[in-house]
């Protein structure tokens, strides 16, 4: 009986240490902010990784022709500003040249079609956060212009 209960405790260790990511808002803990992901056709994913907060997205390339940045905001409940990141996307893939008179083929996957955006702050913000995420046409301009 005892090697029962000790096999069950350990495959529930196991389980819980190979677990590392944890959707936020999902479980209630974290919420989108409707108005600015609804201007994005796929809203991200929000997780727990290792004690910190993951967003991470993509963008269908029609969204990203013009190119620009995604603003991720994020709020606690008394409206403070908790982390705030401008995140360059990776472009999609272009079409692969594939002979010498200009033939080519389209992405090699549909991951390939997309562009992605992903950051990592330090941490979870309080219970009842909000997460805005905002995709700006606009350069992305690491120090402000004088």
């Amino acid at each position: 009986m005892n090697r029962i209960l000790i096999a069950v405790a350990l495959s529930g260790l196991l389980a819980g240490c190979a677990s590392t990511r944890s959707d936020l808002v999902k479980s209630g803990y974290l919420s989108l902010q409707p108005t600015s992901t609804a201007a994005l056709t796929h809203s991200p994913s929000v997780y727990e990784r290792n004690g910190g907060l993951v967003v991470d997205g993509w963008l269908d390339a029609s969204e990203v022709i013009k190119g620009g940045h995604v603003d991720i905001q994020v709020i606690s409940p008394d409206g403070t500003v908790v982390f705030d990141a401008a995140v360059n996307f990776r472009q999609p893939t272009s079409r692969t040249p594939t002979g010498p008179r200009g033939s080519s083929r389209g992405s090699r996957s549909q991951a390939d079609s997309h562009a992605t955006y992903l950051v990592r702050f330090p941490g979870l913000p309080p219970k009842g956060s909000v997460i805005r995420v905002v995709h700006d046409t606009q350069p992305h301009h690491s120090e402000p212009s004088e």
